[in-house]
């Protein structure tokens, strides 16, 4: 197999040992608490995607990630920029699901590296096209990191390897849509799995 340039590590389990692509690879993304993955799937993070709001981002304050950020040359937060006028109401009425942690988060984990946040234009986007492969099952709220990611770097890299995307989770991403999404990739040669 030719050595990836970039490869999304999802946070689905992994089989596969592939700690050497892993570590010779360019661009490796990682998401939240997945980020401290394995042995057997490497140790190397150039990108690093958060959460920004809720439990879990406020859980990766209290509990900072173990992996090695010396490799890191971006983070993102995948939630857009909150309503001000909301975002303060939620922290006034202690909504902390609600509440955005992206600036703490960019000062943990980004302070020598490029920081961004998805747009909520290109969160929708990607949904509404999702929308089109077929009927939903619950109504979705936005598409998970693992499908955003991918969108996101296919603007920049002709194939993207992927391990770790299960197409399961939370019932508000449109799962079985995501998976026909990227089997449509798959087909094209644009993606290709790992494991």
């Amino acid at each position: 197999m030719q050595q990836p340039n970039i490869i999304i590590l999802g946070n689905g389990p992994v089989g596969a040992h592939i700690a050497a692509s892993v570590n010779r690879c360019p661009r490796v993304v990682r998401f939240n608490r997945c980020a401290d993955m394995p042995a057997h799937l490497g140790k190397r993070c150039t990108d690093l995607w958060l959460v920004g709001r809720g439990y879990q981002a406020h859980g990766l304050l209290e509990r900072p990630l173990t992996i090695p950020l010396e490799g890191l040359s971006q983070v993102m937060i995948t939630d857009p920029n909150p309503h001000p006028l909301l975002h303060c109401f939620f922290k006034l009425i202690h909504r902390k699901g609600k509440i955005d942690y992206a600036n703490q988060l960019f000062k943990m984990y980004g302070l020598h590296c490029k920081c961004e946040r998805l747009s909520a234009q290109f969160r929708q986007s990607l949904l509404a096209h999702l929308l089109t492969l077929g009927p939903v099952i619950h109504r979705p709220y936005c598409p998970s990191s693992g499908t955003l990611a991918i969108a996101f770097y296919l603007s920049q890299f002709d194939k993207i390897h992927i391990a770790g995307f299960a197409f399961r989770g939370w019932k508000r991403h449109p799962w079985h849509l995501e998976k026909r999404y990227v089997d449509g990739l798959i087909a094209a040669n644009k993606v290709v799995l790992l494991d």
